[in-house]
C-alpha cells in the first residue's frame, strides 16, 4: 500500500468520524467547531497530497496557506451565528413525531446511507484485487 491509500484510508476514516459526531448529543457550538476542525484537516491533507502541494516550494506553500488563515479567522467570528442555527423544518418535523415515529426517521436515514456504502464496499474490494 503506498501512501496515497494511506491518505485516502485517513480521509476516509475522519468522514466516518464526521458522520458519528452526528449521532452524539453534544451542544450545536461544540458539534460545529469539531466538524470544523475535522473537515480542516481533511483539506490539509487532500491539498498537500492528492494536490501534490507537499513536494512544492516551501515560500509557494506560504503563499498559498496564508489566505487559509483568514479563512479560519473569518470563520470563527461566524461561529456563534453557526451553532444557533438549524433546519427549523427538520426540528419541528421531529419534535412533533413520537419516539416510534422518530425512530422510523433515522432507519429511513440509515436506509439511505445504505448504497453509497456499498458502492464504496466494491470500489474497495475491486481495488483490493487489483
Amino acid at each position: 500500500m503506498n501512501i496515497f491509500h494511506a491518505v485516502w484510508i485517513f480521509l476516509l476514516s475522519l468522514t466516518a468520524v464526521e458522520v458519528l459526531l452526528a449521532y452524539v448529543n453534544a451542544s450545536p457550538a461544540l458539534m460545529l467547531a469539531a466538524l470544523l476542525g475535522l473537515s480542516g484537516l481533511k483539506a490539509v491533507a487532500i491539498i498537500a497530497w492528492f494536490m501534490h502541494l507537499k513536494f512544492e516550494h516551501r515560500l509557494l506553500r506560504w503563499v498559498l496557506f496564508s489566505p487559509l488563515l483568514v479563512l479560519i479567522l473569518a470563520l470563527l467570528a461566524l461561529l456563534p451565528d453557526a451553532a444557533r442555527a438549524q433546519c427549523v423544518m427538520c426540528k419541528r418535523t421531529a419534535e412533533a413525531q413520537n419516539a416510534e415515529r422518530r425512530e422510523a426517521l433515522n432507519r429511513g436515514i440509515a436506509l439511505m446511507a445504505a448504497p453509497p456504502m456499498f458502492v464504496l464496499a466494491a470500489i474497495l474490494f475491486r481495488a483490493r484485487r487489483r
